[in-house]
């Protein structure tokens, strides 16, 4: 077979991957949203869900790695294409380089979704307790904190007893579902560019970008993180510069 054959033959193997992931990505936009409505919000079950989508995506990225290492690195060899000349490396990293922007695809929807769920019953589960929530005293409605995934007091403005909100064991797993997602949502584009400089030395086969400016970046990400949590729950600004630094000193050793 020659260059060119095998060259086109490439090019449709990884147009049909893309397509075929694009597929998979359009079914769950509609399906997810009315699968988490049709259990109540149930996280659990929306996360499941998603894995298994996930698991689907991923399996077709990795298929760029898998084909390229089993058959089409060798077929360009046969065509005598030496694995050290240019047009071999331009080919194999086409298949690196639509790999890498799949997988950036693919965290970005995820993060998207995720972050669609947790809006989705942040509102839900505040709209249930508003309903709920009355001066125990007088029983006129209360009003719901936006911060009302944590117990707090609130003073009736009608008879001005002391009321205690509990948010009850559904808004309790709330905080853990949502401020993760809305965290990554707030700090996904500094995410994209750290893993876009790692790439680049990936590609490259050497530090392109060194590693004070890899941890620069993901600095970024991880305070955008941080700052959307507390904005969520300002009881985390307790810990932030602690959880900062545990996690810059993850990756700057790993």
């Amino acid at each position: 077979m020659s260059f060119s054959e095998t060259q086109n033959r490439w090019n449709s193997f990884l147009k049909k991957i893309e397509e075929r992931f694009t597929e998979v990505l359009e079914k769950t936009e509609a399906a997810l949203p009315l699968l988490f409505e049709a259990t109540d919000f149930e996280t659990t079950t929306f996360s499941n869900a998603w894995q298994g989508i996930y698991s689907q995506a991923s399996n077709l990225i990795y298929k760029i790695d898998d084909t390229w290492h089993e058959k089409v690195g060798e077929a360009f060899e046969n065509a005598g294409i030496d694995f050290n000349s240019n047009r071999f490396i331009q080919e194999r990293n086409k298949g690196y380089q639509i790999k890498f922007d799949l997988e950036q695809k693919l965290k970005s929807y995820e993060v998207e979704i995720f972050a669609n769920a947790a809006k989705m019953l942040v509102e839900k589960v505040k709209d249930v307790l508003s309903q709920d929530f009355c001066c125990s005293q007088c029983q006129a409605k209360l009003p719901i904190k936006d911060n009302f995934f944590r117990s707090y007091y609130s003073t009736c403005e009608y008879c001005q007893t002391v009321n205690t909100f509990e948010p009850g064991a559904k808004a309790r797993n709330v905080e853990h579902f949502a401020i993760h997602a809305l965290g990554e949502e707030a700090a996904l584009e500094h995410y994209l560019q750290y893993e876009q400089l790692k790439f680049q030395n990936y590609l490259e086969n050497h530090e392109v970008n060194g590693k004070d400016q890899l941890i620069k970046q993901y600095r970024k990400y991880v305070e955008a993180y941080l700052k959307k949590r507390i904005e969520i729950i300002p009881d985390y600004s307790d810990r932030y510069e602690k959880d900062l630094e545990a996690k810059i000193a993850f990756v700057a050793n790993y």
